[in-house]
């Protein structure tokens, strides 16, 4: 694991943006880029990305303090790297590609400040992001073991954390296995050349950056599936078990006929929400492909033979309301979309306590350093991200199967 320096040496030595990053405006380009390989070696030693190193180093003063800027903005303040035009008052967005097109050494903030113009330009939604997979999303600084829960006595948690007078208090023993984190590298990269961007403002880059930040977050979302669905190198977190759409009908007496393979039936899964209910670990998300989606939409969509009602509210009509007054079972459930989701299936677990995004801290800065010893431009959109199972009991393959 890599000796990264603490953090607290940052916040307690703190200098103004002149200070830190004034050479990186050299007229020399051999001084310029020196300052900026610099930059990013400091920030390297402490693990961190440039926009978070320069958060922590750099104290905002003057107009970028009267404004409430942090550390990053007031550096980019300082350089003349604005993300979006100002007209007003005189700034506009062409102003940063000239900064970057005269001072070899201000390109280690590139790909950061046109991932900030990506932000600024595109506020839309993503079909397809971990987010909706995980529980959270944390930083590391080297190798991460894969940790496992053993419960002290099964015994002792029946009884729903009751415990008997006297009596000694259950333990939980997280332990780490002998397995480590997988790290995998998703991203995607640009290229031209520094006359063109003297001659294109950095949002006509932005739908090109937009796109490749798209199709990483879609890599990132079929890898966190495959680790929900198949589990991870620990015993305890095999591949999540499958309940055939069938055996749930004649488990519990349904009486369901006519289901096609594909299709979703109300009954059935209440039914499967009740059983992973039962066994502990409620369903409060759901996986599946575009064609289950649809599936999971026409469910609640509106039905001609019954008087324009949708499945919920017909049910609701005849009187089953325990769906609607269980907040368990009100079906207000999370339907994560995976486009890479194995056909007639939904992947129903509960989010809290399944899935984890581990984060590589400072994997972007030798793309940085690309980007200024390069004539061209060379724009990675990358992330260093792995997985892992936080509990291995919390997840459920529900098989859409056909039922005669």
């Amino acid at each position: 694991m890599p000796n990264f320096k603490p953090l607290t040496d940052l916040t307690t030595a703190r200098v103004s943006a002149e200070q830190l990053v004034g050479k990186l405006k050299s007229n020399s380009q051999t001084e310029s880029l020196e300052a900026g390989m610099n930059l990013l070696s400091q920030a390297r030693e402490y693990g961190l990305n440039i926009a978070d190193y320069l958060r922590l180093k750099v104290q905002p003063d003057g107009l970028a303090l009267e404004a409430g800027l942090d550390g990053y903005e007031a550096v980019k303040m300082y350089l003349g790297l604005p993300t979006k035009d100002d007209y007003r008052n005189g700034v506009v967005l062409q102003a940063a590609a000239d900064a970057f097109s005269s001072y070899r050494g201000v390109r280690a903030l590139f790909p950061e400040v046109v991932d900030d113009v990506v932000q600024w330009k595109y506020r839309q939604t993503d079909f397809e992001s971990p987010d909706a997979l995980i529980s959270q999303s944390r930083t590391i600084n080297g190798t991460e073991l894969i940790t496992t829960v053993v419960n002290d006595n099964k015994e002792d948690y029946e009884r729903y954390g009751m415990i008997a007078e006297g009596a000694r208090v259950p333990v939980w023993s997280i332990k780490a296995s002998e397995h480590s984190v997988k790290i995998f590298k998703f991203g995607i990269g640009l290229e031209w050349t520094y006359e063109f961007g003297r001659r294109a403002s950095l949002d006509l880059i932005a739908p090109y950056a937009l796109r490749a930040e798209k199709q990483t977050k879609r890599a990132q979302t079929a890898t966190a599936y495959a680790m929900l669905k198949n589990g991870d190198a620990v015993a305890s977190h095999a591949a999540a078990p499958v309940r055939n759409a069938s055996a749930i009908n004649t488990d519990n007496n349904l009486g369901v006929t006519g289901v096609a393979a594909g299709k979703l039936n109300w009954e059935i899964l209440l039914a499967w929400l009740v059983e992973r209910a039962k066994a502990g670990a409620p369903i409060d998300t759901v996986a599946g492909n575009w064609d289950t989606f649809l599936q999971w939409k026409l469910m609640f969509a509106k039905n001609t033979l019954s008087d324009g009602l949708t499945q919920i509210e017909a049910l609701q009509r005849a009187g089953v309301t325990v769906a609607q007054e269980n907040p368990r079972f009100d079906l207000n459930l999370n339907f994560a979309l995976v486009s890479s989701a194995s056909a007639n299936e939904l992947l129903g677990f509960s989010k809290a306590d399944t899935l984890e995004e581990l984060i590589e801290n400072g994997s972007d800065i030798e793309e940085s350093e690309r980007v200024m010893q390069n004539q061209k431009v060379n724009l990675y959109s990358t992330k260093n991200a792995g997985y892992r199972l936080i509990f291995g009991d919390t997840r459920s393959v529900l098989n859409l199967n056909a039922i005669a």
